[in-house]
């Protein structure tokens, strides 16, 4: 478990939904609207890996003017479309921009939030048809999330207290809870019902680990499915973030410091960077 505190460094943090390596579309967007001293957490899917390392460098290159004019910076959790190793060997590590391994915790003000990854291909059979005959990586076997006990007893040795989970997928109680839409990928590839719904079920395992440890969660972001939906689960808000949809995460201000009682909760909600509602996730 390592743990990242970013809390003097900027005064907002938000996460974002999957952008498939549209790292100049997503700058750009946080340029327009103004996403000024902000930590943007992306939620998976970040598109790492498919490119040479130096392609990267190159891109990071490119948006860090816009990053420092901004005063803002990037933090990636993986999707099923990264390759976990530049994750979990933090093989990005620029000043403004830097890939999470699984179970870091950031510390992010009055917030603590656990970053996990990871998410099934629906397509994983098709791509690695594919990638025999392209020079590049299409798809990692190690892609599914991981329930690491020891990784979850490392936080609570340290004190940590998760109120924020970050994700790529999400527990199976949460949207979406049918498979509807990707039958014709169970039909090609016979095993992926039951791959998903360990997948799910690595989810629900962290879930009822932090919720037996009484961590006081209260929000859960993901991405993965092209969609956006919200819901109130047992006290706690889940977040599914479309491609490229950019949610801030409460901040609590107090008019004292030791006042809770005029607290006023700061909350935006930005759209998409492009409408796809089904996807290949």
């Amino acid at each position: 478990m390592k743990a990242f505190d970013y809390s003097k460094k900027y005064t907002t943090c938000a996460i974002c939904g999957d952008i498939h390596g549209e790292f100049d579309f997503l700058v750009g967007k946080m340029l327009r609207m103004e996403l000024t001293d902000t930590l943007v957490i992306v939620a998976g899917d970040c598109g790492i890996g498919f490119d040479e390392p130096g392609y990267y460098r190159r891109t990071y290159q490119r948006i860090a003017k816009t990053l420092k004019k901004l005063n803002s910076g990037l933090l990636l959790v993986r999707g099923n479309h990264d390759d976990p190793e530049y994750f979990q060997r933090e093989l990005i590590a620029f000043p403004r921009m830097k890939t999470l391994p699984d179970y870091s915790v950031v510390r992010f003000k009055d917030h603590t939030i656990l970053c996990v990854g990871g998410a099934i291909s629906i397509d994983r059979l098709y791509r690695q048809s594919q990638q025999a005959q392209r020079p590049r990586k299409l798809y990692w076997e190690n892609e599914p999330p991981q329930f690491n006990e020891r990784e979850m007893d490392a936080i609570g040795d340290a004190g940590l207290r998760i109120d924020t989970v970050v994700t790529h997928t999400a527990p199976s109680f949460c949207y979406p809870t049918t498979k509807r839409g990707i039958e014709m990928w169970m039909d090609y590839d016979p095993a992926l019902g039951k791959d998903i719904d360990e997948e799910r079920a690595t989810m629900d395992r962290i879930y009822n680990r932090l919720i037996a440890d009484g961590h006081p969660l209260s929000l859960w972001y993901y991405g993965h499915y092209h969609c956006t939906c919200s819901d109130k689960i047992d006290g706690v808000g889940f977040y599914l973030l479309d491609i490229g949809q950019i949610n801030e995460i409460p901040v609590y201000r107090y008019a004292f410091p030791d006042d809770r009682s005029d607290t006023i909760k700061y909350f935006r909600w930005y759209t998409p960077l492009a409408t796809q509602t089904h996807g290949n996730h």
